[in-house]
């Protein structure tokens, strides 16, 4: 039991050293203990056993992830009236698993209640049925009786819950129930078998996102000075002497805007934009004594907080990048990145930008 709790106490600091990562994708653990049923011919408690499971997993989006599970410990049969035997088995398998608040509404990376429903395939390695072979005499004449081991394909369908407890860890609560072959309690029955499970344990979360850091709101950039008109010249005493015309000053340069916009999930800068590109470097070129300011965005009506923010910083590097091999020199871009928080424009696609503002 020691050597379990340093187990646990070891995944849980692991999960929040690396929970500091910004994209949702990230692998998870999960370690669960409870109680399952086999449904057989006698009253539901008779049939109550022990039952755990492990778990590893990957989230690969907001809604869908895929674990590798092992799970198992005892199940019971018997035969008509109050005889109960018992036997092992172990089952191993892939599940897919589906989060339905994200399915059904918008993508949350810090939201505390999450269920999601979890469906697989399995293998099912059922072994001890000594007790079971005991009673050979008792069993009816038609029956599955087997005595060193039992193996059949499964599937596996359930629901579950996870509460959020920090980044790094959430409660799990879980009910599933795996469809076996007729053999698994060795009883003649309905043509498949049934092992329910109700578990609960924790779940290790290694590189899950947290709450985006709040950003500095972009300061608008002042607007230089005019140059003040120069005085007129005196008129001299000179008859019949023309006063020369005013001399003009030329305008300073006050600003350029450029918008560059990128598709959804992404940060290449796509061939559409590339002359915009080329015209920024060319105002810059113009006007050396310029320099520019980036302000990366991401639309906030899809993805997480935290995926926003690493794509709102990507598609900063990505125009400096273009910046940079045109020839501008770094001492002159300045990026900044807002992730969703701060939308300009009316529609999603538009939010999709990196804000060029050279001054």
């Amino acid at each position: 039991m020691k050597r379990l709790i340093s187990v646990i106490a070891c995944l849980a600091l692991t999960a929040s050293v690396m929970s500091a990562q910004d994209e949702y994708r990230h692998w998870f653990m999960q370690l669960q203990g409870g109680a399952a049923h086999t449904v057989g011919e006698t009253t539901i408690p008779k049939l109550i056993s022990p039952s755990g499971a492990v778990s590893i997993g990957y989230q690969f989006s907001p809604v869908f992830a895929a674990r590798l599970n092992a799970n198992g410990w005892q199940g019971k049969g018997a035969i008509t009236g109050p005889t109960v035997y018992k036997y092992n088995f172990v089952e191993g398998g892939l599940d897919l698993m589906a989060d339905l608040c994200n399915l059904f509404g918008n993508n949350r990376a810090d939201r505390t209640l999450n269920p999601y429903l979890v469906a697989g395939i399995a293998a099912n390695y059922a072994f001890n049925n000594d007790e079971a072979w005991g009673l050979k005499a008792d069993f009816p004449a038609e029956n599955y009786l087997w005595e060193k081991s039992s193996f059949s394909p499964a599937a596996k369908a359930g629901l579950g819950l996870g509460i959020r407890l920090s980044n790094a860890i959430d409660l799990n609560l879980e009910a599933n129930s795996s469809f076996i072959n007729d053999h698994f309690n060795s009883k003649v029955g309905s043509k498949v078998d049934f092992q329910i499970a109700a578990l609960a344990g924790l779940t290790f979360h290694f590189g899950r996102g947290g709450k985006a850091v709040a950003p500095v709101a972009p300061v608008a950039p002042a607007k230089p000075e005019a140059e003040p008109a120069p005085a007129p010249q005196p008129k001299k005493a000179e008859p019949k002497q023309v006063t020369p015309a005013p001399v003009v000053a030329k305008p300073a340069f006050e600003s350029f805007t450029e918008n560059i916009l990128f598709t959804i999930n992404k940060w290449d800068i796509r061939p559409s934009e590339e002359g915009k590109i080329a015209q920024i470097v060319k105002v810059m070129n113009e006007h050396p004594e310029t320099a520019i300011v980036i302000a990366g965005h991401a639309d906030k009506a899809t993805g997480t907080a935290a995926r926003n923010r690493f794509l709102s910083e990507k598609r900063c590097q990505e125009v400096a990048k273009a910046l940079v091999a045109a020839g501008i020199a770094e001492s002159r871009i300045r990026t900044e990145f807002f992730g969703d928080t701060a939308n300009q424009f009316p529609t999603p696609e538009a939010n999709r930008v990196a804000i060029c503002l050279v001054k």
